[in-house]
């Protein structure tokens, strides 16, 4: 009995230590790391994950389009979106340069998988000391 109280205290305060871990690593960021992470996020369909990225407030109306175009997906052909999910996990993700704004930052980036390229603005403002997406839009 006493060895499982010592395994669950040892297990709160592993799974403590790395909620704070977590914490500290999204604090460490920087914009071009958070709209990878948001980005790759996405692509998985880990929308919870892409939301704790992005101003809620101004990114709902795009995740909720991903999240629709997902599950619509899921219900005409789950292997459909296997394949795309796999192909979106593996691919090239380039930041192409950084621009200070007066709110933030611009990261000009690009995104490449099974032969075709997406260019994107993310706008990115700080928020309680960690980058968040504002706004993604198609570079022209």
């Amino acid at each position: 009995m006493r060895n499982i109280l010592i395994y669950i205290a040892a297990a709160v305060i592993l799974l403590s230590g790395c909620k704070g871990s977590e914490d500290r690593k999204k604090a460490d960021m920087g914009p071009e790391a958070v709209v990878e992470a948001f980005t790759r996020h996405i692509a998985a369909g880990e929308f919870e994950l892409a939301l704790g990225l992005c101003d809620t407030s101004s990114m709902q109306t795009y995740i909720d389009r991903y999240i629709n175009a997902w599950e619509s997906l899921q219900k005409k052909d789950s292997s459909a979106l296997a394949i795309a999910s796999s192909l979106l996990e593996g691919a090239e993700f380039k930041v192409e340069k950084t621009v200070k704004t007066d709110g933030g930052r611009d990261v000009y980036y690009s995104i490449e998988a099974g032969g075709q390229s997406k260019k994107k603005i993310a706008s990115l403002e700080k928020e309680e000391g960690e980058w968040r997406v504002r706004m993604i839009t198609d570079a022209i």
